[in-house]
């Protein structure tokens, strides 16, 4: 299984968990609560994937 990646903050992230994919429209990946995961990328800017658990975007890789 591939996971998504998406493009926030001029950073490309693989998001492993919060996502939902989209089979329509111009976006494929629903983010769940996008505003933590733009605080999260902040935070740990040397991070490349990032999963959602217990209602945080958390640094995973």
């Amino acid at each position: 299984m591939s996971y998504p990646t998406i493009e926030l903050q001029d950073k490309k992230v693989i998001l492993l968990s919060g996502y939902q994919m989209m089979k329509t429209g111009d976006r494929p990946v629903e983010v769940t609560d996008k505003p933590k995961l733009e605080d999260s990328i902040k935070k740990h800017g040397d991070a490349v994937a990032f999963t959602y658990y217990a209602g945080r975007w958390i640094p995973a890789a």
